[in-house]
């Protein structure tokens, strides 16, 4: 099951340098801020191709005339061992993971089958590496983010979500079951805001370590640079000891907001 092991290559790319050979077709032009690194292609374990989804893209390759932009994302936040690490991303966007979990940088992850793909930059994760089984080893969750232009918060959550397929489908007529939650609305800094919540379960698995579930939360939000809707997603493997808690999720979720 390949469920969170791009982290495993996320983990070489951030943190020991390596650049990641590009497995996959280059991500469509509506996936903005994270068109410079090479990313995986669906390599998070050994389950078949992903199918494509049928979530529809837009097509846009660059923001309003006049709208804020940077190259580069804000330089990390130094803060004491252990306290809770914020990450100002590229949209003008912070959120804040644990202080156990790592960040570094530059790093992105990605799943793409065809001509469609779904990636994230800004990458923090959680537990690398706690499975020996994987020679470039994994990890038990991962936050990201990533842009669209020429669509409404609503639309940019929903699309998304429904992408998330090509994390979880091991080849068509697999028993993976994946459930979608009904949208959730709220604000962010008095600002709309759109959640829906997937979860995979039945997933194939090659290893002992591998989950038989996982999950991922995708919140769509104004973006304030470079796009102007950021997606911000967490993802985690879910029915076992190693999974974080649904508390840790919706804290992470809580502690977005307009960087400073």
């Amino acid at each position: 099951m390949r469920l969170l092991r791009v982290a495993a290559l996320l983990g070489l790319l951030v943190f020991v340098g390596l650049v990641l050979p590009k497995l996959g077709p280059q991500a469509p032009t509506g996936y903005v801020g994270i068109d410079t690194a090479p990313t995986a292609s669906a390599t998070i374990s050994q389950l078949p191709p992903p199918m494509t989804s049928s979530a529809q893209t837009t097509t846009a390759s660059k923001p309003p005339p006049g709208f804020p932009s940077m190259e580069f994302a804000p330089p990390e936040i130094d803060v004491p061992e252990g306290d809770p690490i914020p990450i100002d991303t590229k949209y003008g966007i912070r959120y804040t993971v644990p202080g156990d979990w790592r960040f570094g940088r530059g790093g992105v992850v990605g799943w793409s089958e065809g001509e469609e793909s779904l990636r994230f930059g800004d990458i923090a994760d959680f537990g690398y590496d706690y499975c020996p089984e994987f020679r470039d080893g994994g990890s038990k969750a991962m936050t990201g983010i990533t842009g669209r232009h020429e669509v409404d918060v609503a639309t940019a959550a929903f699309n998304v979500s429904r992408q998330t397929e090509i994390i979880f489908r091991g080849r068509s007529g697999d028993d993976v079951t994946i459930d979608y939650s009904e949208p959730v609305d709220f604000q962010i800094e008095g600002v709309p805001a759109v959640r829906y919540t997937v979860t995979a379960s039945n997933l194939e698995r090659k290893f002992d370590c591998d989950p038989p579930a996982a999950s991922i939360d995708i919140v769509a939000m104004q973006g304030y640079s470079n796009a102007t809707v950021a997606v911000f997603m967490v993802f985690t493997e879910q029915h076992t000891d190693r999974a974080i808690s649904r508390d840790t999720i919706d804290d992470i979720i809580a502690s977005l907001r307009r960087s400073s």
